[in-house]
Formats: C-alpha cells, sequence, structure tokens
C-alpha cells in the first residue's frame, strides 16, 4: 500500500483530483455566493419601473392583463392588485437614499416601497441571499388606485445553477482526459525505463528500450540503451580477456607441472605440484567469477529442491567425516528458482569456508512468503563488522583470522554473491552473536 502512495501514477492522479474538486468549489462558489451588494441593485431601474407604472395606468382592465402576461413572459415578475400602498419613510443609508432618489424623481410623486420577500422593509444591511429567487420587490401605488409590484427574476442566476451539473461534468472529463495524457507521456515510460533498470542486473542482453514519446523520455531511452551496450562490451571485453589469459596461464602451468615430476627432492617436489594444482583452482575460479557475473542471458529458468540439496551435500560431506549438520524448517519440498549445479557450488563455497575458520558447519532453510532463505553459520571468530561488505569483493582476504596463510585466493564468497545475483536472488554476511559468521543466500521461491 505504500508503494502506491509513492508512486507518480498516485501523486498525479490525486493533484489533478484535488484539482478537479478545488475548481468545482470554485464554479459553484462564483454562481451562488453572494455578491456583497445592497439587494436593491437587483431591483428594475426607475426609468423602466416608471415607464411600466405609466403604461399600466394608461391602459384599459382587458389591456392592462395582456401587458402584465406579456410582461411576465419575460425576466420580469408583475402583478397589479387592488389596494392602496403605505408610504414609508426610507432608510438614511448613502447608497440607498440616492436610488430612493431616484425612484421618487422618476415615479413623479408615486408612493412606493421596496420590501424583501417576508414583506419586510429593507432596512441599511438588508441583503438577499443571490439564491433565493426573486429576493426583493418593489410597490408602485398606481393613480389608479391599484397597486403595481414588480420583481425581477434572476434568469441567469437559474440558468447557470441549472447548468451546474454540465459545467461541472466538462470539466471533469476534461481534466481527466489531461490525467490519462500525463499517465501515458509520463508514469508509462518512466515505468518501463525503472522495469529495465531493476532487469539490467538479470539480463544484460534485454531488449533495448523502444525511444519514442516526448523529447526527454525519447532521450533517456537512448541514453539508457547506450549505457546498456557499453556496460555489456565491457563485461564481454573482461570475460574474453579473463578467458585468454587462463588460457595462457594453462598452457605454461601444464608445462610446469610436467618438468615438476623430474624433480629429485620429493617434498619439494609435493610442494610444487600442490602450488600448480592451487593455481588452476585460482583460475578456474577466477573464470567462474567473471561469467557468473554477468547476467543469467539466455537460459532458461531452473529449481531446484533445496531440503533435498542441503540434505545431500550434508551427507556427503558426513561421509568424509566434516562436522556438517542440517537443519530443514519446513515440511515437504522447497521448491526454488535457480540452476542445481549453481546452488551446489554456493552450498559448497559457503561450507568450505565455514568448515575452514570456524571448524563445523550448520546448514538450514526454510521459506518466507515468496523467498527461500539458505543459511550458512559456522562457530569462528567472525570477522569486524567494517568488513563485512568488503569480504564480497572479489580476490579480498581478511587478517589475522581469514588470511593468507589459511589459504584461498579471496573469490569464494564473490563467487557465491555472483552466482546468487545470476539466480535472481543475494547473499548476506553477518556476524552472530554467539559468535561466528552467518551467510545467507535468499532465493525466489519455485
Amino acid at each position: 500500500m505504500r508503494n502506491i502512495f509513492g508512486s507518480l501514477t498516485f501523486r498525479i492522479a490525486l493533484a489533478f483530483l484535488l484539482g478537479l474538486i478545488l475548481l468545482q468549489i470554485v464554479i459553484a462558489a462564483a454562481i451562488i455566493w453572494p455578491d456583497g451588494g445592497p439587494a436593491m441593485f437587483r431591483l428594475l431601474s426607475p426609468r423602466e419601473a416608471a415607464a411600466i407604472a405609466r403604461a399600466v395606468e394608461s391602459a384599459s382592465d382587458r389591456q392592462r392583463e395582456l401587458m402584465v402576461a406579456a410582461l411576465n413572459a419575460g425576466p420580469l415578475v408583475v402583478h397589479v392588485e387592488p389596494g392602496s400602498l403605505e408610504q414609508t419613510e426610507h432608510t438614511n443609508a448613502p447608497y440607498l437614499t440616492e436610488l430612493y432618489n431616484r425612484y421618487a424623481s422618476e415615479l413623479e410623486g408615486r408612493a412606493f416601497r421596496v420590501e424583501t420577500r417576508n414583506d419586510q422593509t429593507v432596512r441599511p444591511r438588508g441583503f438577499a441571499r443571490a439564491s433565493t429567487p426573486a429576493a426583493v420587490h418593489l410597490l408602485v401605488q398606481l393613480k389608479t388606485g391599484d397597486t403595481l409590484t414588480i420583481e425581477r427574476a434572476p434568469v441567469l442566476l437559474q440558468r447557470l445553477t441549472g447548468r451546474l451539473a454540465i459545467i461541472g461534468a466538462a470539466v471533469a472529463g476534461i481534466l481527466l482526459l489531461i490525467l490519462f495524457y500525463c499517465i501515458h507521456q509520463v508514469v508509462l515510460p518512466a515505468r518501463r525505463l525503472a522495469q529495465a533498470a531493476q532487469g539490467l542486473a538479470q539480463d544484460i542482453d534485454m531488449p533495448d528500450l523502444p525511444a519514442r514519446g516526448a523529447t526527454e523520455i525519447n532521450m533517456l531511452s537512448t541514453a539508457f540503451n547506450g549505457m546498456k551496450h557499453t556496460i555489456r562490451g565491457l563485461m564481454n571485453e573482461r570475460t574474453r580477456v579473463l578467458a585468454a589469459i587462463a588460457h595462457d596461464f594453462r598452457t605454461y602451468l601444464t608445462r610446469l607441472r610436467l618438468r615438476a615430476e623430474f624433480i629429485d627432492d620429493p617434498h619439494q617436489q609435493a610442494q610444487a605440484i600442490r602450488d600448480l594444482d592451487d593455481m588452476n583452482l585460482l583460475l578456474d575460479d577466477t573464470l567462474i567469477f567473471a561469467r557468473e557475473a554477468m547476467s543469467a542471458a539466455g537460459r532458461h529458468p531452473e529449481h531446484c529442491d533445496v531440503s533435498a540439496e542441503l540434505k545431500s551435500l550434508a551427507q556427503i560431506r558426513q561421509e568424509i567425516g566434516e562436522a556438517v549438520t542440517v537443519d530443514i524448517r519446513h515440511a515437504g519440498p522447497l521448491e526454488a528458482r535457480c540452476a542445481p549445479l549453481a546452488l551446489r557450488r554456493m552450498l559448497a563455497n559457503l561450507t568450505d569456508n565455514a568448515l575452514r575458520y570456524g571448524k563445523n558447519a550448520e546448514l538450514s532453510a526454510w521459506r518466507e512468503d515468496t523467498t527461500i532463505k539458505l543459511t550458512v553459520t559456522d562457530q569462528g571468530p567472525g570477522v569486524p563488522a567494517d568488513a563485512l561488505e568488503r569480504m564480497l569483493q572479489p580476490f579480498e582476504r581478511l587478517e589475522p583470522s581469514r588470511g593468507r596463510q589459511t589459504g584461498g585466493a579471496g573469490l569464494g564468497l564473490a563467487i557465491v554473491g555472483a552466482l546468487a545475483k545470476s539466480q535472481g536472488g543475494d547473499l548476506k554476511i553477518e556476524n552472530r552473536r554467539e559468535g561466528g559468521l552467518r551467510a545467507t543466500i535468499s532465493l525466489v521461491a519455485g
């Protein structure tokens, strides 16, 4: 869940969603929020009110009905009712006094009054809400003795309010289109690049990234492809150089091995033969490390039973008198995605290290979710904490407990690490609290 919240897709989607909500709020507020002006400013102008009053007064009863019906068909609501209108004292507010004076001038002495919907005379602070239709109206005393009531219907406001859903849907659709476009242009290429960078360690011969999309994405894909080709070329060149050196060295070692047979001193002869054999092993380890440090490109994924391999190794080592024990914390097979030969080489190297420096080796294996864990522990002296990382580097030897005099070329753990990576796993070395080292191999469960 944490990865989802931290993804670029989620962040862009969240930003667009918040922007959509804020935009909807702004649109709604712009439509329905009070404008802060007095309610009378939404009334009919004094000149228009006077013209309507004069026209209604001069019309016959039949004409008056037709005129009122015609006026009500537009943005006005007009009523003519019998009865006189009592003149009221108007407010002393400056902005209302000016308006009332204009009404008095245009209406030519006709009594008038401005009221709210609840028939209360508008006060200096009497503002009507913009969302209330016809919140205020004007009452004019006609010379015929009737009272004319004029209201301005908020046609524009009603139209905007009625279309709020359409406006919101249109804005939401536009933002969603922008969101999908951004995801297609930014998120998907970035995800492809991240997956390619992650898979580069597993398969150096993976296909090139497609160079398409935005200019920056295109440049990034091209740069990544170039980097991949450069790394592959360097690794292949390193392997070729090591193979050539090993081949030439073996030629000379073979000659020396034949000449060693002519050494008269048996002790010196045995020492020379042992040194030559060690040199051959060093060459083998060097080639294995160089080959396995590269990706397992083109290999078909293999599976093996970790439980069976550990038991087989322990049985073979116990038969030759070595102190090797095994503990399987899982009932039944422990399938892992790993080549059997690679697993045997890793276990052999770690077991040899444990026996060389700790005099015993304890092997164990169990499953954690989608990972198979293997550990090889010993009861040796351990190593300094700051040297744990260096132990995984090729040709790295530690003094004094794991020095040159104890044998080895410093490639054992480096080979195990390279093999683990080539199988999609990793290697971790740590000191035990009770003493000794613990080497943990993590493999993908089959």
